[in-house]
């Protein structure tokens, strides 16, 4: 697969916990004004991700880089506006991706976010087979 900055790791959460976080400011007294910033319980690089859905999907998934022009090129070919595209070039080289695990997902939910393998479980149905 191709994928761009492939070796910059990221702490991402699953969108089962983020939906069920914005369920419980939405309908829930306790986090009215709160602001929170949210990560998954893991910071994983995109090859170490598609090692595990790899694993998961019992198939040989390999990283085939991307160079900075190229990742810049095809974002501007999918319709980014140039700033956008920009402002995701410029954190992600200055090594702001969002890869620090913080505790405010397992505080709010009460529980331990989920990990990107239990996502991969969740969704490899989803996934075409070849």
């Amino acid at each position: 697969m191709a994928i761009p900055f492939a070796d910059r790791p990221a702490a991402s959460i699953d969108p089962a916990d983020l939906a069920e976080i914005a369920a419980l400011a939405l309908t829930t007294g306790e986090h009215t004004g709160a602001v929170y910033e949210l990560s998954g319980p893991q910071s994983l690089t995109p090859t170490e991700e598609l090692s595990v859905l790899g694993e998961v999907l019992g198939r040989d998934l390999r990283v085939r880089p991307v160079s900075t022009d190229a990742a810049r090129a095809g974002m501007s070919r999918y319709g980014f506006p140039p700033e956008v595209v920009d402002a995701i070039m410029r954190r992600t080289l200055d090594g702001d991706r969002g890869s620090e695990v913080l505790p405010t997902a397992e505080k709010v939910l009460g529980r331990p976010a989920r990990t990107f393998a239990r996502w991969s479980r969740a969704h490899a149905a989803e996934f075409p087979r070849p």
